[in-house]
C-alpha cells in the first residue's frame, strides 16, 4: 500500500468513527425512550383505574390522592429520564472528545498527505529540470559532433583526394630543398596530430551522447512514475481533506449534541426536583383531605343511617298499607266469591226447576198416552190397563263449589325495573377497596358512564319521596318509592345529577326526572343508580 493510499484509507476510517459511535448511542437512547414511554402508558392506565376506585369519595380527597399517586408514578420515570439524559450527556461528551480527536487526526493526516504531495511535486520538478538540461546537452553535443565529423571528413578528403600542393602528399613531395621538405614534414605531422585530436574528441563526444541519451531515457521514465505518484498523492490529499472536513463537521455536530444532552440532563434534573417538591406538597394535602374525608365519611354514614331509618319506616308503613290492601282485596275477593257462589247456586236451582218441569211434562205426556191407549182399547171392546208412570225425581245437578273460580290480580313477581339511562357499566355493585382509607367499602349501586346532561328517566311507576342536594356525597339525588314489590318495599335512587326536573309527586315509568352529571363525591360524569329493599341496598341487576 502506497503512502497516498494509506492516507486515503485512514481519512475514511477517521470520518466514519464518530458517525458509527453516534448511531449506536442514538439507537440505545431510542430503545430506552421506548421503554420509558411504555412505563408512562402503564402509569396512566393505573391512574385512570383509580378514578373508579375513588368513585363516591370526596372530590378534593380523590384529587389529592390521584395527584400524589401520579407524582409517585412519575418519579421513577423522571429518575429514569434523568439517568438516560445523564448517560446521553456522558456519551455525547465522549463522542465530542472522540470527534475532536478524530478531527485532529484527520487534519494531521491531511497535512501529511499534502506534504507528501508537495514532496512528489518537487521531485517531479527536479526530474523535469534534469530532463531539460539533458535534452539541451544532447542537442549541443550533437551539433559539435556533426561539426567535428565534417572537419574530419574534410581533412581525410584533403589527404587522400586533394591535388598538387594542396594535399599533404603534395606538401611532402613538392619540396624544393631539404629544409623545405623538413618544414613540410613538420606541417604534415601537425595536421595529423590535429586530425587525431579531432578523432579522439569525436569518439569522446559520441560516448558522451550515448550516456546522455541513456540518462535522458531514465529521467523520462522517472518523470512518468513521478507523474503517476503525483496523481495518487493528489487524490490522497483530496481524500484526506474531505475526511478532515467531514470529521470537522462531525465534531461540530457532536459538540452541539453534547450541549443539547447537557441541557436535557439539566431539564430532567429540574423536572425530578420539581416532582419531589410536588410529592411533599401532595402528601401534605392528602393528609389534610384524608382527615376531612374521615369526618365526611362519618357524616355520610349518619346520613345513610338516617335514610335507612326513613326507608325502613316507610317499608313498615308500606307493609301495613299493603296488609290492609291485601285484607281489603281478600274481603273483596270473599265477597266476589260469595256473590259468585250465590249466582251459581241460583243458576243451579234454575236448572233443577227447569229440568223438573221438563221431566214432569214428559211424565204427563206419558200418562196422557197411556190413557189414550186405554180409551182406544175400550172402543174396540178390549181392555187395556194403563201403565203406571213414576213421579218426577229431583234431577242431579253438580253442586256449586265452595270456592268458585275468581280471577286474582297479576302476581307481584312479574315486576321489573326499566333502565333509567343507556350507557356502559363502569362500576358494579359490591365491596370495593378504598386505596386512601385502606379498607373495604360497599359500592351500593351501578355506575353507568354517560355524558353530563344525558336524560335520566324513572325506572318504574312510583312516588318521589326525596329530591334535592345531599351533602353526604350523592350531590343532586332523587329517591322514588315503588311500593311493595315481590314482597319488599322497593326504592330506587338516582345520584350525581346535574339537574332535577321533578321534585315530588307520582311519576310514571320512563318519565324524565333529571339529567346526569358529576355533582357530589364524583370523579367524572356518570349516573349512580341504586335499589333498596326495605331500606337495605341490593344489586340493581336483580330488578332490571
Amino acid at each position: 500500500m502506497t503512502p497516498a493510499t494509506r492516507y486515503l484509507a485512514a481519512g475514511l476510517v477517521l470520518a466514519c468513527t464518530v458517525s458509527v459511535g453516534t448511531a449506536v448511542t442514538s439507537a440505545v437512547s431510542t430503545a430506552r425512550a421506548d421503554a420509558i414511554s411504555d412505563q408512562q402508558k402503564k402509569n396512566e392506565q393505573r391512574i385512570a383505574a383509580l378514578g373508579q376506585q375513588l368513585e363516591g369519595t370526596n372530590a378534593s380527597l380523590a384529587k389529592a390522592y390521584v395527584n400524589l399517586e401520579r407524582t409517585n408514578a412519575a418519579l421513577p420515570v423522571a429518575q429514569q429520564k434523568l439517568a438516560v439524559a445523564q448517560q446521553a450527556q456522558a456519551a455525547a461528551q465522549q463522542a465530542q472528545a472522540q470527534a475532536e480527536a478524530t478531527e485532529a487526526r484527520a487534519v494531521a493526516a491531511e497535512a501529511k498527505a499534502r506534504a507528501h504531495n508537495e514532496a512528489v511535486a518537487q521531485r517531479l520538478a527536479v526530474a523535469r529540470a534534469n530532463e531539460q538540461r539533458a535534452s539541451e546537452k544532447l542537442a549541443s553535443s550533437g551539433s559539435a559532433l556533426v561539426s567535428s565529423q565534417d572537419a574530419l571528413d574534410s581533412y581525410a578528403a584533403e589527404v587522400f583526394q586533394g591535388g598538387g600542393d594542396q594535399s599533404q602528399l603534395g606538401l611532402v613531395f613538392g619540396s624544393t630543398s631539404p629544409q623545405d621538405f623538413a618544414d613540410r614534414m613538420v606541417m604534415a605531422d601537425t595536421a595529423s596530430t590535429v586530425a587525431a585530436d579531432t578523432i579522439d574528441r569525436l569518439a569522446t563526444m559520441t560516448a558522451d551522447n550515448t550516456s546522455t541519451r541513456s540518462y535522458l531515457t531514465a529521467v523520462r521514465g522517472e518523470i512518468a512514475e513521478l507523474k503517476r505518484q503525483a496523481q495518487v498523492a493528489l487524490e490522497g490529499a483530496q481524500a484526506a481533506a474531505a475526511a478532515a472536513t467531514s470529521a470537522r463537521q462531525q465534531a461540530v455536530v457532536a459538540k452541539d449534541n453534547a450541549v443539547t444532552a447537557a441541557s436535557n440532563a439539566a431539564a430532567a434534573k429540574a423536572s425530578l426536583d420539581g416532582l419531589k417538591g410536588q410529592q411533599v406538597a401532595f402528601a401534605a394535602d392528602l393528609r389534610t383531605q384524608k382527615a376531612s374525608e374521615q369526618q365526611s365519611l362519618g357524616e355520610a354514614q349518619a346520613e345513610g343511617a338516617r335514610l335507612k331509618a326513613i326507608l325502613v319506616e316507610r317499608a313498615r308503613q308500606a307493609r301495613i298499607a299493603e296488609a290492609k290492601r291485601q285484607a281489603k282485596l281478600r274481603a273483596e275477593r270473599a265477597a266476589r266469591v260469595a256473590a259468585e257462589k250465590a249466582r251459581l247456586e241460583k243458576i243451579r236451582q234454575q236448572k233443577i226447576e227447569a229440568e223438573k218441569a221438563r221431566l214432569e211434562k214428559v211424565r204427563q205426556q206419558k200418562i196422557a198416552a197411556e190413557k189414550a191407549k186405554a180409551a182406544a182399547a175400550k172402543k174396540r171392546g178390549q181392555t187395556y190397563k194403563p201403565k203406571p208412570v213414576a213421579p218426577v225425581r229431583t234431577p242431579s245437578v253438580p253442586p256449586v263449589p265452595d270456592t268458585p273460580s275468581v280471577p286474582d290480580p297479576a302476581p307481584s313477581g312479574a315486576f321489573q325495573l326499566g333502565y333509567p339511562a343507556n350507557g356502559p357499566t363502569t362500576s358494579g355493585f359490591g365491596m370495593r377497596w378504598h386505596p386512601v382509607l385502606q379498607k373495604w367499602m360497599l359500592h351500593d349501586g351501578l355506575d353507568w358512564g354517560i355524558a353530563c346532561g344525558t336524560p335520566v328517566y324513572a325506572a318504574a311507576d312510583g312516588e318521589i319521596i326525596s329530591a334535592g342536594w345531599k351533602a353526604s356525597g350523592w350531590g343532586n339525588q332523587v329517591l322514588i318509592d315503588h311500593g311493595i314489590q315481590r314482597g319488599v318495599d322497593l326504592v330506587t335512587s338516582y345520584n350525581h345529577l346535574s339537574k332535577i326536573v321533578d321534585f315530588g309527586g307520582q311519576v310514571q315509568r320512563g318519565q324524565l326526572i333529571g339529567y346526569s352529571g358529576t355533582t357530589g363525591y364524583s370523579t367524572g360524569c356518570h349516573l349512580h343508580f341504586g335499589t333498596y329493599e326495605d331500606g337495605t341496598p341490593v344489586n340493581p341487576q336483580k330488578w332490571l
